[in-house]
């Protein structure tokens, strides 16, 4: 066997061609980036008027919990009541509102929260709409999924959010002034806080409900 020969089977033997079975590092970031991405897990407020300020409290765990399993049972929720807080409070899931049961008590809204915002001027987080939820998950879901960030959405009100990364995500509020709206928004001013998911905020959530009540007289 000649020289040259020997030296080329030398250079296949440590060069190998890559196994069709294998993936290729594209592949592989491709799948890690796609894995990434869970469902927010949603939870219930009610919206209550506090010293002249709409106020939107957590329902307890319980109760978040049995109105998102009537919710997702596929079955029209028009009609659907569901009792709360120990069976004082009714919450009529399509309507989205909840009703004292034994008491004259003003009617709250009520809704199904999955993303929120904080100025710096609030005390507490604000659940955006579910409808615009909705459209602040599907962007976040390309966002994870793509690893393309940066994204930019209009809110209905004509307020500008930016994905920017997983843990840095702002709300911007309009300028007053600024030509009736006439041309596009734009990120001025110091923005609003925006997370995603009830875990990623400071709220007290209670486990269960106060069943009974007992009034002593002496």
């Amino acid at each position: 066997m000649s020289s040259v020969q020997s030296q080329q089977e030398q250079l296949s033997q440590s060069d190998p061609s890559p196994s069709p079975n294998s993936c290729s590092s594209f592949e592989l970031i491709d799948m890690d980036a796609g894995s990434l991405y869970e469902p927010v897990s949603p939870h219930w407020f009610y919206c209550k008027i506090i010293d002249s300020k709409e106020t939107w409290i957590p329902f307890n765990s319980e109760d978040s919990q049995q109105l998102e399993e009537v919710y997702s049972s596929g079955k029209d929720c028009n009609g659907r009541v569901v009792p709360t807080d120990g069976g004082r409070y009714d919450v009529h899931l399509g309507e989205r509102m909840r009703y004292a049961v034994y008491w004259d008590e003003l009617a709250s809204e009520v809704r199904r929260c999955t993303w929120f915002y904080k100025g710096d001027k609030d005390n507490k987080y604000v659940p955006y709409s579910e409808s615009f939820s909705q459209v602040l998950e599907e962007t976040y879901m390309l966002a994870v999924t793509l690893d393309e960030w940066k994204k930019k959405l209009e809110s209905p009100n004509r307020e500008i959010i930016i994905l920017h990364n997983p843990k840095l995500m702002v709300h911007y509020q309009p300028v007053a002034g600024s030509d009736d709206w006439g041309s596009t928004p734009t990120e001025q001013g110091r923005p609003r806080t925006v997370k995603r998911g009830v875990e990623n905020i400071s709220v007290d959530i209670h486990c269960g409900n106060v069943n009974h009540l007992f009034f002593l007289t002496f």
